[in-house]
């Protein structure tokens, strides 16, 4: 309960931190501009689907790998040192600090040192330790985490970075980038050359060759490398890949995942101490760069990960950090707040169930909303939110999530439920809204009212058989979007239904970690599949959509039957050029149109919506990408509502910017917020679900003597 209370006390610090919310914003942007251009000049799609296939192949064969590359770094002059935790680790560190009588150790980047704790380590042991990362060494002056895989100070702005450095300096240093990389560099140069040991980490480390692989920007990791003369470097068993080739290619996809661009400035690839054969081809051990390479490999819990079918994908991880600047959670509250106590973000809650522990970590799994950004962002395609899923059902729901989840499970418990609802509501429901919701959390938003509009008969036709999943938004609040995509399929002839025996899809026991709810409600519906065996499933809710077609196969391997014949509502109107004539309307209305991030992320459909409203005389406007999350989330919002709140008013922002008054979108729960939410703005706005728009639409453009009407549509 009270790590509960602590975390909610940060979200509300987060969130009020003006500072913050300026250094997330502006960095989310440039990196979204330098990715999306670089992207359009190289084969992105090519380079993720060989990164994945190498992780895919190499996690399965580490414990060969590692030995593999043990061998040929040991036959290339290092020493090569294996530690199963981060202890054995600080201890072969020291070990080899003492025996060379180091006093001062400069530090590169490395997310694994962060991991053991190395720098309080050391600094307790009396050795004077140096982070060179320009990132690094301003949360070291600050005493602070990372707050980001690849970025440590993305939380801080220029202002506050020059603030800090002119009270550790002793002089006025100016909020200016040029004049603070300038001021780093003076400052470092001398510690590179009287440095006893200089440690790093490793983005890759490559089998065939015994060979480290560290890429960076900066220029400092190569003078930590080559200036002391003793180089240690720390290296996690899932690192290891078996060729060069290999390498190189991750290399592409973490570059530009991570910074957005083709190549970074420094690509070093080590083998062995410095070493030359200038005199009478006899091999000399030292030149220029260190004498001595140590290699620390830590495993901390990641080769038994590796043999879990489950959860191996989330070792594929390359450490890039670019997951984190398209997640709407880690552009609310930063790293500090959401993530592990090392690697932030839904990676870093993944990542700490692993090195950490799965108590600790499991008080983490609700801040994630499930968008599926980062997974479709991700260059080695880590199902991120799906793996959080699968770790928050391992840890199972507590009492009132099991309860919240029977509501969904037991359909008669639910329907009776939502009856005694409908009608407590009466005295407070006006024009389909609740006037006064006694919530704080509800504070400026008017709640669309329960309606439980019972479905009319659909008549028999000879035509192909639809059969219409509503889900639960659409069951219980907006009947009409199902009455409205069933009138238009009977329209075009197709025999249309829309059973009764369909229960909920099973979304919100999911995320309430009750999945044997998910799959007894499977069965249900499958069953109600094979009775009516139709032609095709339409869903009007994209989260519905995506577990009917991805998740129900996992649980019954027999509904994978039905994978190819369910679509969208909208994706299949598109496909089937399915539209009402409207050559003849003189007026075409703008709209905007609201992208559900299921619909985006994981159906992977965005030409789809504006070839529909296009179809329907409207004029579609997008806001300018990166799309924003509404907020509603589904259990997200009910356990985050801050954050919830948060999202909201930045699409309110976007919607408002527009100018638009007729909004649509293709989800039932992005459209339960924005009825929420914009009914109570000044300016009136028409929301309604696209497959409402067809219905009307098509309802005007069937009349005659409604074609050439010079009236609006809406």
């Amino acid at each position: 309960m009270f790590p509960r209370r602590k975390k909610k006390r940060e979200v509300k610090k987060a969130l009020q931190d003006q500072n913050l919310q300026k250094a997330l914003e502006k960095a989310s942007s440039h990196h979204f501009k330098k990715f999306n251009t670089t992207k359009d000049e190289i084969p992105w799609e090519e380079y993720k689907e060989k990164a994945i296939a190498i992780r895919e192949e190499c996690v399965k064969r580490l414990p060969q790998l590692i030995q593999k590359f043990t061998e040929e770094a040991t036959k290339a002059g290092a020493h090569v040192y294996k530690s199963s935790t981060p202890e054995e680790a600080l201890s072969t560190i020291e070990k080899i600090a003492r025996q060379k009588k180091a006093k001062l150790i400069v530090k590169s980047k490395s997310m694994v040192s962060e991991e053991i704790q190395l720098n309080s380590f050391f600094e307790k042991k009396g050795y004077k330790i140096i982070e060179t990362d320009l990132g690094e060494w301003i949360i070291q002056l600050a005493k602070e985490k990372p707050s980001h895989i690849t970025a440590p100070a993305l939380h801080k702005t220029k202002e506050e970075i020059a603030e800090l450095l002119s009270r550790h300096l002793g002089k006025n240093v100016p909020p200016e980038p040029k004049e603070i990389v300038k001021l780093a560099r003076e400052e470092m140069r001398k510690h590179y050359m009287e440095a006893d040991i200089g440690i790093s980490g490793a983005n890759l480390a490559v089998a065939e060759s015994g060979t480290l692989v560290i890429i960076s920007n900066e220029g400092n990791a190569r003078l930590v490398t080559s200036l002391p003369p003793v180089h240690i470097a720390l290296v996690t068993t899932e690192k290891f890949v078996e060729t060069l080739e290999q390498a190189t290619t991750l290399i592409k996809a973490l570059i530009l995942a991570s910074s957005g661009l083709k190549l970074t400035s420094y690509v070093s690839f080590i083998t062995g101490p410095s070493r030359t054969t200038d005199i009478e081809k006899e091999l000399v051990i030292g030149v220029h760069g260190p004498k001595e390479l140590h290699i620390i490999i830590l495993d901390n819990g990641r080769l038994k990960l590796s043999q879990d079918k489950d959860l191996d994908k989330i070792l594929y991880c390359l450490k890039c950090g670019g997951c984190l600047l398209v997640c709407p959670i880690f552009l609310s509250v930063g790293g500090h707040v959401y993530g592990g106590p090392v690697y932030s973000g839904g990676i870093g809650i993944l990542l700490t169930s692993v090195i950490d522990s799965f108590k600790d970590s499991s008080s983490l799994f609700d801040f994630c909303a499930d968008c599926k950004k980062c997974e479709k962002f991700c260059p080695v395609g880590i199902p991120i939110g799906d793996l959080i899923l699968k770790l928050k059902s391992k840890k199972g729901p507590k009492l009132w999530e099991r309860t919240l989840s029977s509501f969904f499970r037991k359909k008669s418990l639910s329907e009776s439920t939502t009856k005694v609802f409908s009608i407590l509501q009466k005295p407070w429901k006006k024009n389909g809204h609740l006037k006064i919701f006694p919530f704080f959390w509800a504070k400026g938003k008017s709640f669309p009212a329960i309606n439980l509009k019972k479905s009319r008969p659909s008549e028999e036709k000879r035509g192909e058989k639809i059969y219409l999943f509503q889900g639960c938004m659409v069951k219980f609040f907006f009947p009409e979007i199902r009455e409205s995509a069933l009138a238009s399929l009977s329209h075009f002839g197709f025999n249309t239904v829309s059973p009764d025996d369909q229960v909920c899809c099973g979304a919100p026991s999911l995320h309430l970690g009750h999945k044997k709810d998910v799959q007894k409600l499977a069965k249900k519906n499958l069953a109600s599949f094979e009775k009516e065996n139709p032609d095709y499933i339409l869903t009007v809710c994209p989260t519905g959509n995506s577990l009917l077609k991805k998740l129900y196969p996992e649980l019954e391997p027999e509904s994978s039957r039905w994978t190819k014949r369910i679509f969208d509502f909208t994706e299949f109107m598109v496909k089937k050029e399915l539209f009402p004539e409207t050559k003849s309307t003189p007026n075409k209305e703008k709209v905007f149109y609201h992208y559900p991030c299921h619909y985006l992320n994981s159906l992977g459909l965005k030409d789809e919506p504006k070839k529909m409203l296009r179809a329907l005389a409207l004029i579609p406007t997008e806001e300018e990408e990166p799309f924003t999350c509404c907020g509603f989330c589904g259990v997200f919002s009910l356990k985050n509502p801050e954050i919830s709140a948060n999202l909201w008013e930045k699409k309110k922002q976007k919607i408002l910017k527009s100018e638009a008054s007729l909004i649509a979108t293709d989800c039932p729960g992005c459209l339960f917020q924005l009825k929420a939410n914009l009914k109570t703005e000044k300016q009136p706005f028409k929301i309604f679900h696209t497959a409402e728009l067809f219905a009307k639409v098509l309802e005007r453009f069937s009349k005659k003597e409604s074609k050439s009407s010079s009236l609006p549509l809406f």
